[in-house]
């Protein structure tokens, strides 16, 4: 059975069918050739998105596209100017501190490459910014938002290993700000030597002005994190809450959600659902007949008996990470791996916690390369010009990124920073 959906599953990836119907597709051909009945097929599929904590995807999906729509974005671009775009390569930095700053709002890396990308890429090609760079740099920046908190990615994978959500979140927020400084310094490295200049000088005046006419928008990330670590509500619950949040200050203070605008937003986030649901649905009966077969159990032998060493195996892992990511999004990759790779993370003593934010940033850098690279593809329909044009302008910063990332791989006090600040 295992053979046959293996072959199907990749057979179908190779000619373009899409990944949650390539998984059910080689989940049936399993089972038919087993001799199982075809009915457990729906079964499960209705099991694996009949789950309480997966509302949460959903909520924060509407509430994202609530910000975006209701002017938090430019709000945030203002003051991440008014905080750096004084600097050399003063909007370079903007376009990643907004991300940042997005990221804490939405769980989504297209989504915040489009937001922010949206605003500042015009502007920097106004500026004479080199558009492949411009690219490349919201391209990346669009990262952070799978990291820092709330994060759909994360989400999946405490579904799949039955981990806290909350301690998730929080064990994503340090990998998040690292990768955005990491993409700072690179910004204003390339900013000095390719004579990017700031904006004039900083301005208390302007400073204080856009951190009041933000703030509300700043307001969310403290109230879904704050309700969560404090224990006031979930994670699921605060989705919820987010989303009422949004568009009362999008619709009601800002005056930016008109009537208009809301079926347009409720059919995009049915349709992101829809996608999402179909992924989680497919990659759990795929992971169900792999558990079943005995593969992790066989996995955690082969690699254990290669090598007992916690280091060589993490880089092993990290390297498969990173060669997943570059052909599959990363919430069906987590789905898939995410409980195939936990026995071996536990049987070398890992935090599943610390991991579940490791595997996150790594299967991520596929958001921005190709040939997924769904971050990528966002930025170049941006600055109209075809990805492979971009990509070796981005390949430096998404090396500096990577090393980054390996280096955090051993560094779980700095990852875990966040939870033991809040004694989770």
């Amino acid at each position: 059975m295992l053979t046959a959906l293996l072959i199907i599953f990749v057979l179908g990836l190779a000619i373009g069918v899409p990944v949650a119907v390539a998984l059910i597709l080689g989940a049936m051909g399993g089972l038919a050739i087993s001799g199982v009945p075809l009915m457990i097929v729906p079964q499960k599929m209705f099991s694996a998105v009949d789950a309480y904590s997966l509302l949460a995807i959903p909520f924060f999906i509407l509430a994202g596209a609530l910000m975006q729509t209701g002017g938090m974005g430019q709000r945030l671009v203002r003051l991440a100017s008014a905080l750096v775009g004084t600097l050399p390569g003063g909007l370079a930095m903007v376009s990643v501190v907004a991300s940042m700053f997005f990221g804490a709002l939405t769980g989504s890396a297209p989504a915040t490459t489009a937001a922010v990308g949206g605003i500042t890429i015009p502007e920097m090609n106004k500026k004479g910014y080199d558009p492949r760079f411009s690219a490349s740099l919201l391209a990346s920046a669009g990262i952070l938002g799978v990291l820092i908190p709330p994060s759909i990615p994360l989400v999946l994978y405490g579904v799949a290993t039955n981990t806290s959500i909350a301690k998730l979140f929080a064990a994503g927020v340090m990998p998040g700000v690292i990768l955005g400084l990491v993409l700072m310094g690179y910004s204003y490295y390339t900013s000095v030597k390719n004579g990017y200049k700031g904006e004039g000088r900083i301005a208390v005046k302007e400073l204080w002005s856009a951190f009041k006419e933000s703030l509300l928008a700043l307001l969310m990330p403290v109230i879904i994190l704050g309700g969560i670590y404090g224990g006031f509500f979930t994670p699921t619950e605060a989705a919820v809450i987010a989303s009422v949040y949004a568009f009362i200050i999008g619709g009601l203070v800002y005056r930016e959600i008109k009537l208009k605008d809301l079926p347009a937003i409720g059919y995009s986030v049915a349709e992101s659902t829809a996608t999402i649901m179909l992924v989680v649905a497919a990659a759990t009966l795929f992971g169900w007949l792999m558990t079943n077969e005995g593969i992790p159990v066989i996995l955690t032998k082969g690699i254990l008996n290669i090598s007992s060493n916690p280091f060589l195996i993490l880089l092993l892992l990290n390297i498969v990470f990173l060669v997943t990511g570059m052909f599959m999004n990363q919430g069906p990759a987590i789905l898939i791996l995410a409980p195939i790779v936990l026995p071996i993370i536990t049987k070398l003593g890992v935090d599943p916690i610390f991991y579940g934010a490791i595997m996150t940033m790594v299967l991520s850098l596929g958001q921005v390369t190709p040939p997924v690279a769904l971050s990528l593809f966002v930025s170049s329909k941006i600055v109209n010009i075809p990805v492979e044009k971009i990509v070796p302008t981005l390949m430096p910063m998404l090396i500096a990124m990577v090393i980054a990332a390996l280096i955090l791989t051993y560094l779980p006090r700095v990852v875990m920073f966040v939870p033991n600040l809040f004694g989770m």
